[in-house]
């Protein structure tokens, strides 16, 4: 205790010391940060994805300021290798605790030019992998009797209707729906799952995208005329991700700085 602030009193409420946790998507933009956050907590991080030049990237990030992270390449709508994947992390890292369920794939198109290859590709990652991602891990929280948290990484598209993100949007819907249901079966378990439904957030692979006329008229429509920073999903991360979301589960948090208020 100094100056009456419980130090310890956070550490074991918000810190995650000793602990595992996988990011999926690790390599870039949002996953990225989410690892960074997480090892910052004290966790030991696995991440995860299909580019492993920048997985390595992240945690060359992550240890050059004292954390842990390693880097498991991996296609995570591949079924079998994510079960491979996962039994390796459960043998060499620490206890399981969180999955933040960050990866994901665009798709601008009006419904009119969607084709069943564009929805099954967007599907496929954005909600089917979580799930199985999901389950999977659940499976080895619950044959160990060990708590946790999921965390599932949805879009302010699921609930508003932004030009040309029709099937993007349905898979996170998708996703939504998946993540009060997980929440109901999975409670009895000890386990937490919850989502943050990000706004506009500026990454690497949509900065170019911003800087078109179409992308800034898009800006200039919000009412704070600004895109949010990958740092802007750090707070609600950390919350859910933390011991403190003890009793929260079934969630959504929006991160949007109001710019659902906006977005048809």
């Amino acid at each position: 205790m100094t100056d009456g602030f419980d130090t310890e009193f956070f550490a074991e409420r918000f810190g995650l010391r000793g602990l595992t946790a996988i990011v999926t998507g690790a390599g870039s933009g949002l996953g990225r940060q989410a690892a960074r956050t997480l090892a910052a907590t004290g966790a030991h991080v696995a991440l995860l994805g299909r580019r492993p030049e920048a997985l390595r990237e992240t945690a060359r990030l992550i240890a050059q300021v004292g954390g842990t992270a390693r880097a498991f390449p991996v296609d995570v709508a591949d079924q079998e290798a994510v079960h491979l994947v996962l039994d390796e992390i459960q043998q060499n890292m620490p206890p399981l605790w969180a999955l933040v369920n960050n990866a994901g794939v665009g798709g601008r198109s009006t419904l009119l030019d969607v084709d069943a290859k564009m929805f099954d590709r967007v599907f496929d990652v954005n909600t089917k992998a979580a799930l199985l991602m999901s389950t999977a891990f659940a499976r080895r929280l619950i044959d160990k009797q060990l708590r946790g948290r999921i965390i599932n990484i949805c879009s302010l598209a699921a609930q508003t209707h932004p030009q040309y993100l029709g099937i993007y949007g349905a898979s996170k819907a998708a996703l939504e729906h998946l993540t009060r249901t997980m929440a109901h079966e999975w409670a009895r378990h000890s386990i937490n799952v919850n989502a943050i439904s990000p706004g506009y957030i500026e990454t690497d692979i949509n900065r170019a995208m911003f800087l078109t006329p179409a992308g800034k008229k898009i800006v200039e429509g919000l009412p704070r005329q600004r895109l949010g920073t990958t740092e802007a999903l750090d707070s609600a991360l950390l919350m859910l991700a933390s011991p403190a979301s003890a009793f929260m589960t079934g969630a959504t948090l929006v991160v949007d700085d109001g710019q659902r208020f906006s977005i048809g």
